[in-house]
């Protein structure tokens, strides 16, 4: 059984270990990503239906079934 001093040394040690991990990722600027996102939708958009809307009202799937009904 570990002591409580052993522990607390095992954590620190995974805690360092994370850190190293983390410090490792390679990370862009917002800018950067921005641009990607943008440039990748551009590049897509003609299958994107939210930008383009769909080619026939009947190929969309979350129209309205039916009209409204008063009782």
């Amino acid at each position: 059984m570990m002591s409580k001093f052993q522990e607390g040394l095992q954590a620190q040690r995974q805690l360092v270990e994370q850190l190293r991990v983390e410090a490792g990722i390679h990370r862009m600027t917002v800018s950067e990503s921005v641009a990607e996102i943008m440039k990748y939708m551009q590049q897509h958009a003609d299958n994107d239906v939210l930008m383009k809307g769909f080619a026939k009202q009947s190929d969309n799937p979350f129209k309205e079934k039916g009209g409204c009904l008063i009782l």
